[in-house]
């Protein structure tokens, strides 16, 4: 194939996989169509707007064709229901026509002249489609108000399926103070098609949500992403809830009833008539086959891409899903072949979590990086396992209260914790032992503790480096082994040594830039006092990440509020004690406080801007030198 293929791999990004559909051919050539603008398919019989030739044709799967409308205007949309009524859009004509299976015409469709269709609302029809029921979709050019809906004798029923309009901040700020500001007009949608419970899906030239599925009470319900730097401009349902896209520039998007991606391939190329690339895409098909057809207007050409052999097990496994089977063998296949197939893991941690297998489960939802699921899988390990051990940690917990009181009541009376005390007592004599204890005051007298160390001097530059090294240490293990519902790091790229430089590197650029502004401002700290205290106000860090690592084991994402507040408490209380250091080292008020900190972030910033323009400059340096070098090696050789 002349392009490549992608799908979502296990951290949501996009992956190379299997070529999904290889080019089969072409089934009109450009010397038929003319500018065509819409396709619909119905028994594998294509009717084609043929806009430039200002008709409707039928086209079979051999290549043959039939004229069944002419003398159009300029027909832009076509649609063929169960009764084999044809349905044309004629946007200069700005009616839709219908015609029956005889093709007699048996009604026209104007400009409604009910109330409700707006005074000034322009009625160009450029797209149609109908539903259950008899009802007629209708997309029109500047038709903001959404899609608009007529019963079968075309009476005007409303509209539906609306786009939703994005509101700046700058915006929201001025309606609060209540502005008057001229109301915000929604993007009409360009393409639709109808599925057959009655969900409408609209394409739409906008960046938030350009492919929704709407319901009959006009919500979105799907919106499946979307990859590339252009929008789609049509979207079709195959018999099986599968949703496929393409964008005037050939890019296919092929996603499940679910809007889990399953594939995105193709490329423009408007030089050179490549099978499988195409000039000015403007509609994608499905035939009985699941092959794609594709209506190229640049080129006035149909494609054919033939579904592979991967494409149709994955296929026939969305089947069995929609069914309500979950068949292991073959989203194992589809594994075999691909590895890193999301959805093939999703499914089948599905079908292990059905069947009470929760653990293996777990395994497949955590590959997959399916949270949610691994998050509902774990609640269930995590129920057994307290049905089955919570009394005997209760009678645990019981017994060790009643002996810490009676060992407490012993040692009144025969000091048996009196090696411990001695113990303490012959630690309390190694210097570095009193430095790194004086740690654990910052927690009940902070400023007391910055006092000592900036002038009684009870913290050196060892105890200071010794928690910094731990720091680091736990900065690096608490990305290694926080659990995997509360770990958004890809581990696959993590880089311990770029981890361990930027923590570190990031608490030296506070320590430099502080010290720098504290002298230029009145403040008494020499840079071993900042260097010093600010290892000492890490202190939450360092005596909390471990017991945090150890809970994010034990909890699901029911209990990720209290996670995320802990996490929250831990940094605060840092950032706090940062602050009342710089308070008490260099001895400020409140407002001098202030002015250090944000000067010292502002001189952070200009910092590390400078040593990036320098970065770039001994690059190209090195760049200049080597081109010199190398030119030079190439006269000698010469």
């Amino acid at each position: 194939a002349p392009y490549d293929t992608y799908t979502v791999g296990p951290e949501g990004n996009l992956v190379l996989t299997q070529t999904a559909y290889e080019p089969a051919g072409l089934l009109v050539f450009n010397d038929i169509l003319n500018n065509p603008q819409d396709m619909y398919i119905k028994d594998d019989l294509l009717y084609v707007a043929d806009t430039g030739n200002k008709r409707i044709v039928r086209i079979h799967m051999d290549g043959n064709f039939e004229v069944l409308v002419s003398n159009l205007l300029e027909p832009t949309g076509i649609h063929v229901d169960e009764n084999n009524q044809i349905y044309v859009a004629d946007r200069s004509a700005k009616k839709i026509y219908i015609y029956d299976e005889t093709l007699t015409l048996i009604r026209e469709i104007d400009r409604p002249l009910e109330p409700i269709f707006g005074l000034n609302s322009p009625f160009i029809p450029t797209k149609v489609s109908s539903g259950p029921r008899g009802v007629i979709y209708v997309v029109g050019e500047g038709s903001v108000s959404g899609v608009m809906q007529f019963n079968q004798y075309g009476e005007f029923l409303g509209y539906l399926a609306t786009n939703p309009t994005q509101t700046s901040l700058y915006r929201q700020i001025l309606e609060f103070f209540n502005q008057n500001l001229a109301p915000i007009t929604p993007v009409s949608p360009d393409n639709l098609t109808v599925d057959a419970k009655g969900s409408v899906y609209t394409t739409s030239k906008t960046s938030n949500m350009p492919l929704k599925k709407f319901n009959i009470a006009s919500r979105i319900v799907l919106s499946p992403a979307h990859f590339g730097e252009t929008t789609p401009n049509s979207v079709f349902i195959n018999d099986f809830g599968n949703i496929y896209s393409i964008t005037e520039k050939g890019i296919i998007h092929e996603y499940d009833t679910n809007g889990n991606l399953l594939f995105v391939f193709g490329k423009e190329n408007q030089q050179s008539e490549v099978l499988g690339l195409f000039s000015k895409a403007v509609d994608i098909v499905v035939d009985s086959n699941n092959n794609l057809i594709v209506l190229d207007a640049g080129r006035g050409q149909i494609q054919i891409l033939e579904r592979s052999e991967f494409t149709a097990l994955v296929h026939e496994g969305l089947k069995s899903l929609n069914q309500g089977i979950y068949n292991v063998a073959e989203w194992e296949r589809v594994l075999r072949m691909n590895s890193v197939f999301a959805l093939a893991n999703s499914v089948i941690a599905r079908t292990y979590y059905r069947t009470g297998d929760y653990k293996t489960a777990m395994f497949y939802y955590e590959i997959a990086n399916d949270k949610l699921g691994y998050s509902d899988a774990f609640w269930q390990v995590r129920n057994q396992f307290l049905q089955n051990y919570l009394g005997v940690f209760l009678s645990i917990g019981i017994v060790l209260v009643i002996a810490y009181y009676v060992l407490k009541q012993f040692d009144k009376k025969y000091q048996i914790y009196d090696p411990i005390r001695k113990t303490s007592a012959r630690l309390d004599e190694f210097k570095i032992y009193r430095e790194l204890k004086l740690g654990l005051q910052v927690f009940r007298h902070p400023l007391n503790t910055f006092h000592y160390i900036k002038h009684q001097k009870k913290a050196s530059v060892k105890s200071a480096l010794i928690l910094y090294a731990l720091y680091v240490i736990l900065n690096i293990l608490t990305v290694l082994l926080t659990a995997f519902l509360f770990n958004d790091t890809n581990l696959d790229n993590y880089n311990v040594l770029s981890s361990f430089v930027s923590s570190l590197g990031l608490l030296m650029l506070f320590v430099f830039a502080n010290y720098l502004i504290a002298s230029l401002f009145n403040g008494e700290g020499w840079f071993k006092d900042v260097f010093i205290a600010t290892a000492y106000a890490l202190m939450p860090y360092i005596l909390f990440s471990v017991p945090l690592i150890i809970l994010s084991h034990a909890f699901t994402l029911n209990e990720v509020f209290i996670f995320q507040a802990l996490l929250f408490l831990r940094d605060a209380w840092v950032i706090i004690l940062i602050l009342l250091m710089v308070l008490e080292v260099h001895n400020y008020s409140v407002g001098e406080l202030i002015k250090n900190i944000l000067l010292t972030i502002f001189t952070m910033a200009v910092i590390v801007a400078i040593m990036l323009l320098i970065y770039l400059l001994v690059n190209q340096m090195f760049d200049y030198f080597m081109s010199i070098i190398k030119e030079v090696w190439i006269r000698v050789t010469s």
